[in-house]
């Protein structure tokens, strides 16, 4: 159910949505012990164990943001009852999936890929680690959030795929196709409920274009993660993308799987799309996508931002010849 005001304006309730919500998820879970009972690892190689190093990490570090995405939907949606009653079901939406479902999805990955990096040798996770990563999200608005999540899964599903495509073992291989199918509808679920925050007015499409321009922007966006020059304070949250390990250290990783390469353009073009769904904007660009962001501090309307794109666009080809 990707499209939700318009299944609310067809007069589905919070709890149609919630019961379609749990169909869904019931036909697509999965169980560690199932994926793992009796298989062995065959031959795990040092990149596979460097991803398996750093994928145990990463999702450590999304418990605090699906407590904090659950909190704060319901006071939201509390808040604005009387005055945005069909943007308050949004978020009473998006609050349960993300306590009920992600949540749970989020530990699958958790003990699969920590099992898989113990089976690989690796030695587990120390306690105090595990406890830093789950510093408290700090609190930004809804749909800025969403947009971040989304974008944080852009991450988790092209560095996933990548290690699933490029492992001989074939339960490595296992586990990150499967966590990575997971990832896709996380993106999805978290481009659905950003974009109905937009339509019902509860958010100006501002904040979802800033967040993917703060993501994607080539001077020092969070894509780009260990790489950038400065790293932002994070008050207590570890975002694992920051402590990446690369070239020669320890389970490091080659750097096109991060901030360079195919690998990062596809990241890149999938913040684009990303875009597109939540906000209507096409953006096939870094400088689309600032030209949107710049013009909707202007105007919160979509056709206006559009026309300020096209025109940027068409000014920057003139030039160029």
């Amino acid at each position: 159910m990707t499209d939700i005001v318009q299944e609310l304006k067809a007069g589905a309730t919070i709890t149609d949505v919630l019961r379609s919500q749990q169909s869904y998820h019931e036909q697509r879970r999965w169980g560690t012990d199932a994926l793992f009972d009796g298989r062995r690892l065959s031959r795990p190689s040092a990149a596979d164990r460097a991803a398996l190093w750093h994928a145990a990490r990463a999702e450590l570090t999304t418990q605090p943001a699906g407590i904090r995405l659950a909190v704060d939907g319901v006071k939201l949606a509390n808040e604005i009852r009387e005055s945005n009653p069909l943007g308050s079901d949004v978020l009473h939406i998006a609050a349960a999936w993300s306590a009920r479902y992600w949540l749970e999805e989020e530990a699958h990955h958790e003990i699969a890929f920590g099992r898989l990096m113990e089976m690989a040798g690796i030695d587990p996770i120390e306690e105090t680690e595990v406890v830093e990563c789950r510093g408290e999200l700090p609190r930004d608005n809804y749909a800025r959030v969403c947009v971040l999540q989304a974008c944080v899964e852009i991450e988790a599903c092209v560095s996933y795929g990548w290690a699933a495509r490029g492992t001989e073992d074939e339960l490595v291989h296992d586990v990150f196709h499967t966590v990575m199918k997971d990832e896709v509808q996380h993106r999805q679920y978290f481009a659905s409920f950003a974009k109905a925050l937009v339509e019902t007015g509860v958010y100006p499409v501002k904040d979802v274009l800033s967040m993917a321009y703060s993501w994607v922007r080539p001077d020092g966006g969070e894509t780009f993660g260990s790489a950038r020059e400065a790293q932002t304070e994070r008050q207590g949250h570890v975002n694992w993308w920051e402590r990446v390990r690369t070239g020669d250290e320890e389970y490091g990783l080659a750097d096109d799987s991060l901030h360079e390469g195919p690998i990062h353009a596809k990241k890149l073009s999938s913040v684009f799309a990303l875009v597109r769904e939540a906000t209507g904007i096409q953006a096939e660009s870094y400088d689309d996508l600032k030209r949107a962001y710049f013009a909707s501090l202007r105007t919160n309307d979509i056709d206006r931002i559009r026309s300020a794109v096209r025109a940027g666009a068409a000014r920057e080809t003139a030039s160029a010849h």
